[in-house]
């Protein structure tokens, strides 16, 4: 026998439908909020590696034109420049949201009078990710230098 259900028995099931996607939705957008924020996070990361990684390799055959371990403001500038723009020259649009040239750190390293070490990091950049903040004080990169040295 063939009944139809009786119109007070579809309201109860839609009414647990409703109330099976509430629990659900209950458990499952915590879990895709935490996923998107780790993601974008981990993608804004690795900008900014790529970007310290490009600037020390730049700084690291740029001629070098200061006599100590302070190196010139040009140089400096430029190095800022190449990480926060990916241009030595500066301008346009930073390769991580809220990155400045304030937030870019190098470090030179000199041995026997001549430099010897580039290292370029991050400090103090603020990530805004969907419901947190983080600050950061990495990454760095190191390469040897291989430019000119004429101070």
């Amino acid at each position: 026998m063939n009944r139809e259900a009786s119109p007070s028995r579809r309201r109860r099931q839609r009414g647990n439908a409703l109330i099976e996607f509430a629990l659900a939705f209950g458990v499952l957008f915590p879990i895709l909020t935490g996923t998107f924020q780790f993601g974008y996070a981990f993608f804004v990361y690795n900008q900014l590696q790529n970007a310290v990684r490009q600037g020390a390799r730049f700084a690291a055959v740029k001629s070098y034109d200061s006599a100590s371990a302070t190196p010139s403001t040009a140089f400096l500038d430029s190095v800022k420049n190449a990480v926060v723009y990916g241009d030595p020259a500066g301008g346009g649009i930073p390769v991580a949201k809220s990155l400045t040239t304030n937030n870019v750190n190098l470090n030179v390293t000199f041995a026997n009078g001549v430099p010897q070490m580039m290292t370029v990091s991050i400090q103090n950049y603020t990530l805004d990710a969907l419901l947190r903040t983080f600050t950061l004080n990495r990454p760095s990169a190191s390469f040897s230098y291989v430019g000119v040295y004429a101070p």
